[in-house]
């Protein structure tokens, strides 16, 4: 199985490229070269880091306004990544409300998402790729 992670700065424009021997070693060197990033085992997307965090594709979806099982670590990830990106998610509290519901709208519609305020894959391998 061959690995490699890409990172990206939070305005999108310096990215670099590496092999990876395991996924955790792909997300510690995103972590040590960037903001966000993602992991790819061939051309399946493994997981990706946004704002130092490590996000998962385990799940159908990551967050949602008023989801119960929401991380608020990967809440505040996409937060901090959205305020990055331009977008006003609000404070970077991890709590998923609806001033981050409208960022998450927002990014999608501008990414030619569905704009449904669902931070799922698709959403969330964009934000790892986004750039200004």
């Amino acid at each position: 199985m061959s690995l490699d992670a890409k990172a990206y700065s939070c305005n999108g424009r310096s990215a670099w490229e590496e092999n990876a021997r395991t996924e955790n070693e792909g997300y510690q060197w995103i972590i040590s070269k960037s903001d966000k990033g993602f992991v790819r085992s061939g051309g399946i997307i493994c997981g990706v880091v946004l704002s130092n965090t490590v996000i998962d594709f385990s799940h159908a979806y990551l967050a949602k306004n008023g989801y119960s099982g929401n991380k608020s670590a990967y809440v505040a990830a996409i937060q901090r990544t959205l305020s990055c990106l331009g977008y006003s998610p609000g404070a970077a509290d991890g709590i998923f409300g609806s001033m981050t519901e409208r960022a998450v709208k927002a990014f999608q519609a501008g990414k030619g998402l569905s704009s449904d305020g669902i931070v799922g894959k698709d959403t969330y391998y964009c934000l790892s790729i986004a750039r200004y």
